[in-house]
């Protein structure tokens, strides 16, 4: 009988690639087509650790791994020690590869009989296929596996952008939260794992990324000041001085993530004045039925599911009902209900967020920007139908949404 083979990967066409983090060599999805809106690349996290990183040791040869060979070489990556002989460090293997490798090229070991394949995917660092990987090619492969860090394991959909050629500078409309930048070189004794704050850290939140879990793997070096990436890092250069930075903290390859509300996650919308999160009455889900507040009970009709319908404009669907959140008719005027209704893509069903601070939102129809979902006269009461208001700033028209 031939030696078994698995496959850490998937299969992919198009340009830009989003790939699948935290897979099992026997489980592996294939990968979805996002079409590139600038030189930068889509990618999909979920790599809830690096197995072999201690604050100590690296992921050096005590792993069976150097970085003095090329990953293709016994001396590269064992296959009797280390990594290649547990789930957990195959997983991490298969990170590294798919920073360091680009599309079509792959790696392939045997581990008792076993071959197991990693397929390379953003070509960060070419050259350890067959070579040595030294400092700047170790410093940008690290930064690209931080990236992909998720304490909760959760596949999420990120957008990528810095100074190496394969990921280029860029932004894209479908990813506008910039969520923080990574760097760090993870394959030295006394390993550094870096991460800060990006400006939107704590809006668009998504499972197991910054703004909602920490990660003991990476610390933030600048945590005892400011968190934010803006006031310390060096911004790169003219006209990317806004899609990232070429330092932080004295590394000088830094991968910057930015991401959106996840499609597959559900979201509780709670509101800043009064605490209470938004419901639907009587968890009807009839035509029409209306937003109401309730105390939060992580009900399903406190579920909502928020997806991108266009450059800033959102769909949100209660859990429960399947039900569109809607301005009652397309009505402009002050008072009107907010309800749910079944969804029909009309402009008073697409919302947009504007961040007000604190990672509250403006919560405003497509039909009428001005305007805002308000709690009447700001009060506590459980089941008060929310209205349509213009917004004024107040608590009651703010909003936290955050994910269960």
């Amino acid at each position: 009988m031939g030696a078994i083979r698995k496959t850490v990967g998937f299969a992919v066409a198009g340009t830009s690639i989003l790939f699948a983090g935290c897979v099992t060599p026997a489980s592996a999805p294939d990968a979805a087509v996002h079409e590139s809106q600038a030189a930068a690349a889509t990618t999909q996290n979920g790599l809830s650790s690096i197995n072999g990183l201690t604050s100590v040791n690296g992921l050096t040869s005590v792993n069976g791994l150097t970085s003095v060979n090329g990953l293709t070489s016994v001396n590269g990556l064992s296959t009797t020690k280390g990594l290649m002989t547990t789930d957990a460090g195959r997983t991490t293997v298969g990170y590294i590869v798919r920073c360091a490798l680009p599309a079509g090229k792959s790696l392939s070991k045997v581990v008792s009989g076993v071959t197991y394949t990693f397929p390379g995917q953003l070509g960060l660092a070419p050259e350890w296929e067959s070579a040595a990987c030294a400092k700047d090619c170790q410093e940008h492969v690290s930064a690209c596996v931080l990236a992909h860090l998720n304490s909760s394991g959760q596949h999420i959909n990120l957008w990528m952008d810095g100074d190496n050629p394969a990921l280029g500078w860029g932004q894209s409309t479908d990813y506008p939260y910039q969520e923080g930048s990574f760097f760090g070189n993870i394959f030295i004794d006394n390993p550094q794992a870096y991460y800060c704050n990006g400006k939107d850290f704590d809006k668009g939140l998504v499972p197991g990324r910054l703004g909602t879990a920490a990660n003991t793997i990476i610390k933030n070096p600048f945590a005892s000041g400011t968190t934010y990436c803006k006031d310390t890092c060096t911004a790169q250069d003219a006209p990317n001085q806004n899609d990232g930075y070429k330092a932080c903290n004295g590394w000088n390859h830094v991968v910057t993530v930015w991401r959106n509300f996840d499609a597959a996650t559900d979201y509780k919308i709670c509101n800043r004045g009064t605490g209470k999160c938004l419901d639907i009455d009587g968890a009807s889900t009839a035509d029409s039925a209306k937003v109401v507040q309730k105390t939060f009970a992580s009900t399903n009709s406190q579920r909502w599911n928020i997806t991108q319908v266009a450059a800033g404009k959102y769909k949100v669907i209660n859990k429960a009902s399947g039900k569109a959140m809607d301005i009652y008719k397309k009505l402009t005027a002050d008072g009107t209900p907010v309800i749910q209704y079944v969804w029909n893509a009309g402009t008073n069903q697409q919302w947009a967020f504007t961040p007000t601070g604190d990672g509250y939102y403006k919560f405003s129809p497509g039909n009428n920007s001005a305007a805002a979902i308000d709690v009447p006269s700001a009060s506590t009461a459980d089941g008060l139908a929310m209205q349509e208001l213009k917004y004024g700033g107040l608590a009651s028209q703010q909003w936290n949404i955050v994910p269960f």
